[in-house]
């Protein structure tokens, strides 16, 4: 074969096996192709995994489309709820639009029942027993300011829109536990509360730190924190766990789903129960439903890989009595929710155990302040916590915070008593059924047996107290022992109701000072004071004999020293000092010296050892001063269930040598007719009644004493008469100013108010709170000037914003009022002149009063037109030689939230 036909052949051959090797790339390319087509197939329709081939015959398992979107799902299976971040942002941003925490909207109140505040409002009705109210429904006739008929609240950024709280609507309604029955003791050493099987037991248990409660004040606060979903699968509409309601948007809920100790108002409630959906069993329609409306606080935490949801519960706390510390204010403090150093309130969160109180190692509320608050926490809030940090076991992160609504001032369910049971509500058996439980009386009546110590006010044999199926007391029977406006044990009346609510909003400081004193001025804001307790003795009256600067000496009237210690005034025993014939009422404390006194022209003193000498505050040596035992009550009301005792010194210890609830009014009855001058203003002639001893029996008058709300007096000839004892029961309104130090203002100074008007909305609840003095003037008509305004003339500030004048230093001017324009006072009326502004303590507002009583002496005022700038009270004598009182007030409860302006 030629050399060129070999290499024809050679090139064909090369030809053909080139073929062949295209043959077979394209074969395993058309099969790669055909098995990667099925493969992509089944991607898009299968679950598990599909095996693909690259172009180098690499083999691949690849996750299908259904798996890849099932985890995704277990990620977040709805992209469009909030993440943490956003959640965060929009809190962020909310505490940057508010002051702090609190209520951003009140919600409204019923106009048909007696209000609180806005949106908080007493309705004493049978099923509404033992309950408050926080907003009110549309159907209702309703009034308010507020945007919304349920409260929203912002706590730590996060808005809460509190709704169906133990309601089927958007009012709320926290139940209480009972009234206390006499059959628990605290002991205020260990922070022990036993419950006894009876009142006699418990009775004969009492130390001196373990007492029987006859009275306590109930602690309502709304805690919110952040929970996982997955922890419980159930899931509550608006995050509330006391939701009330058994459906949401079409959405079937139950309330069986969690430990009904979650949604329990207190320890004590076994009853109330909040509905929710389990959230595994929703569809993704119904689970869109939560996530998608924003006031369910639902978010995604990516970290967690889990839904957040951030929950509420409004908290009622059985009190272990009257003394919760000022600690339950939300301000910048540094103390924590605790009634004692023994029994810190416990934070609850996602537990299913409803404990009111707990110990400090498991974790506690904290103030802004607090050492162990770590966290840049608002004015306004309290967050869990212990000396370790968060309380991560109770709520996702540790976050669990707490904003205080009220204090509620309790009664009690033993008979009524104006010595051994003064919060009582019942009778006692009557003798015209002696063994009947379904007869009673009160104490004044034809009873069966006289009490003769508390406990027999809860003796079943000698009271007629909730027992045996009879109710005394209560809504129920309607039927109370009590002579004043709290008739029953399971009603909480708006006058029992601390508000501790704050405005989140930021508010304008100047509209504010100028909002808060036209609501001091009309009797519109709210305070809180204690009954007063008198015990008259052998020994009450004497002569003051002399005075230093820390005490001052008493003797009979043959200049013997008095011997108050083997008399029954030991050491520190608190007093009142009257005397009659100057009008002078001083309050303090039998002195470490014995014959001694150490006393003040205010009621703040009373049991305390300031002392300002007695001739510079009216009294004289040469007239008679009377003197009793007198101390507070533990109890506390806006508005007070006054008790007046009018009587002899001598009668009124023969009556009640135990003592009895009220305070005396310094004049001996004789017969006359003569007017009783009241101690304090009367609110109201709505209660108006005398239950008196005539010498032989206990009688009652209603309405006849001759009530005179302009005097503020009483009087009847045959009802007063020389050697009757007489108690008078009215309702008065607290003071809601206590002494305080000279602050730094807020935003500017305001005008000067002055006033003598005998009504209680033209000045007649602040003057008593700021002078404790009664105006009687009812000056009207034309050219008549009983209450009133005036800019200041002058006045002079440090750089601090410290009000200042010459007492701090030569350097300052006086402050300086315009010539007072007020008319000639009726009734000898005193009045009072005063100049407010805002100041700050811990982070809260609170108006300020400067000012001073003002004495009419039949010509003119003796106003030297300046206004003192002290701090707390004192006296200076005006033009006409008169001794008035000056003063440095502050509102007793905050007006608003401090911020940066």
């Amino acid at each position: 074969m030629s050399e060129e036909l070999t290499n024809a052949v050679t090139a064909l051959q090369n030809v053909t096996n080139k073929h062949e090797q295209l043959n077979a790339q394209y074969q395993g390319t058309h099969d790669a192709l055909a098995g990667n087509t099925q493969a992509m197939t089944d991607w898009q329709t299968q679950s598990g995994t599909v095996e693909l081939t690259d172009q180098n015959g690499n083999k691949h398992t690849t996750p299908t489309l259904k798996s890849l979107v099932a985890q995704a799902q277990s990620v977040n299976p709805h992209p469009d709820v909030m993440s943490k971040a956003q959640f965060e942002a929009l809190c962020q941003m909310r505490k940057q639009q508010y002051a702090g925490s609190g209520f951003v909207e009140w919600g409204k109140h019923n106009s048909g029942h007696p209000n609180i505040n806005e949106g908080l409002w007493q309705y004493v009705a049978a099923g509404a027993e033992n309950s408050l109210t926080l907003g009110d429904i549309e159907q209702n006739t309703y009034t308010g300011t507020s945007r919304s008929f349920n409260p929203i609240v912002v706590i730590d950024g996060v808005q809460h829109v509190v709704a169906y709280v133990g309601r089927p609507n958007t009012q709320n309604r926290p139940t209480f536990p009972p009234a206390p029955d006499g059959t628990k003791t605290y002991d205020s050493a260990t922070g022990t509360v036993t419950q006894h099987s009876n009142a006699e037991v418990a009775f004969a248990s009492e130390t001196d730190t373990n007492k029987v409660i006859t009275s306590r004040k109930d602690l309502v606060f709304l805690e919110s924190w952040h929970e996982k979903i997955a922890d419980k699968d159930v899931v509550f509409p608006l995050g509330n766990v006391q939701y009330g309601v058994s459906s949401y948007e079409g959405i079937t809920l139950l309330n069986n789903l969690v430990a009904q100790g979650y949604s329990a108002f207190g320890e004590w409630d076994q009853n109330t129960k909040g509905y929710g959906v389990k959230w595994s069993t929703l569809s993704d329609e119904h689970k869109a439903v939560f996530l998608g409306e924003p006031e369910h606080n639902i978010y995604f935490d990516p970290k967690a890989k889990a839904y957040i949801q951030v929950r509420y519960r409004i908290r009622v706390i059985e009190g272990h009595g009257d003394n919760w510390p000022d600690a339950v204010s939300a301000s910048k403090g540094i103390s924590s929710m605790v009634y004692n150093q023994n029994t810190p309130v416990k934070p609850r969160a996602k537990l299913e155990t409803s404990d009111d109180f707990g110990d400090f190692s498991e974790g506690y509320f904290l103030q802004k302040n607090h050492s162990y608050n770590q966290s840049n926490t608002e004015v306004g809030e309290f967050i869990g916590g212990t000396s370790q940090g968060l309380l991560t076991y109770l709520a996702h992160e540790g976050s669990v915070f707490a904003i205080p609504i009220a204090l509620v001032q309790r009664l009690n369910q033993g008979a009524y008593h104006p010595t051994y049971n003064p919060m009582g509500v019942c009778g006692f058996a009557t003798t015209s059924n002696p063994d009947s439980q379904l007869h009673c009386t009160q104490w004044y009546q034809n009873v069966v047996t006289q009490p003769t110590s508390t406990v027999d006010c809860f003796d079943v044999d000698i009271s007629r107290v909730p027992f045996g199926g009879e109710n005394w007391g209560s809504i129920q029977f309607g039927w109370s022992g009590r002579p004043d406006q709290y008739k029953y044990h399971d009603a909480i009346y708006a006058g029992q109701v601390e508000d501790l609510r704050l405005n989140a909003n930021k508010l304008d400081v100047n509209q504010l000072r100028e909002d808060m004193m036209r609501k001091s001025v009309s009797g519109e804001l709210r305070g809180k004071e204690k009954l007063l307790f008198t015990k008259f003795k052998t020994l009450h009256q004497g002569y003051l004999a002399g005075s230093n600067t820390a005490n001052a000496i008493f003797k009979d009237s043959s200049g013997v020293s008095l011997n108050f210690y083997d008399n029954g005034f030991p050491m520190y025993t608190p007093v009142m000092v009257w005397q009659p014939s100057t009008n002078t009422v001083l309050y303090g404390q039998i002195s470490s010296s014995n014959s001694h006194i150490m006393l003040t022209g205010s009621p703040s003193n009373l049991g305390k050892s300031g002392h300002i000498i007695p001739t510079t505050l009216g009294m004289n040596m040469s007239d008679v001063c009377y003197f009793a035992e007198v101390w507070a009550l533990s109890s506390e009301f806006d508005s007070l269930p006054w008790v007046d005792i009018i009587g002899s010194p001598e009668n009124i210890v023969a009556k009640f040598p135990d003592g009895v609830v009220g305070q005396w009014v310094p004049v001996t009855p004789d017969g006359s007719g003569a007017r009783f001058n009241l101690n304090r203003k009367v609110m109201s002639a709505e209660t108006d009644l005398a239950v008196y001893w005539d010498g032989t029996s206990w009688l009652t008058s209603t309405n006849a004493v001759n009530l005179d709300l302009v005097q503020n007096s009483v009087a009847h000839p045959a009802l007063f008469a020389t050697n009757n004892v007489v108690l008078y029961f009215y309702e008065s309104g607290a003071g809601f100013t206590t002494a305080a130090n000279n602050s730094g203002i807020v935003g500017e100074q305001g005008s000067v108010w002055y006033g003598s008007s005998y009504q209680t909305y033209f000045g007649n609840r602040l003057q008593p709170s700021l002078t404790g003095k009664v105006a009687t003037s009812n000056k009207s008509g034309p050219d008549t000037n009983a209450f009133g305004y005036m800019n200041l003339a002058r006045y002079v500030l440090n750089e601090s914003n410290l009000p200042r004048d010459p007492s701090i230093s030569s350097i300052y001017a006086s402050w300086m009022s315009p010539v007072l324009n007020m008319s000639v006072p009726t009734n000898n009326s005193s009045a009072v002149k005063a100049t407010y502004s805002v100041i700050e303590k811990n982070g809260l507002l609170y108006l300020q009063f400067h000012g001073a009583e003002l004495k009419h002496n039949g010509t003119d005022w003796g106003d030297d037109q300046t206004i003192p700038i002290i701090s707390r009270e004192n006296t200076k004598t005006d033009l006409n030689g008169n001794t008035v009182k000056v003063f440095c007030h502050h509102t007793q409860l905050p007006i608003g939230i401090a911020y940066n302006h």
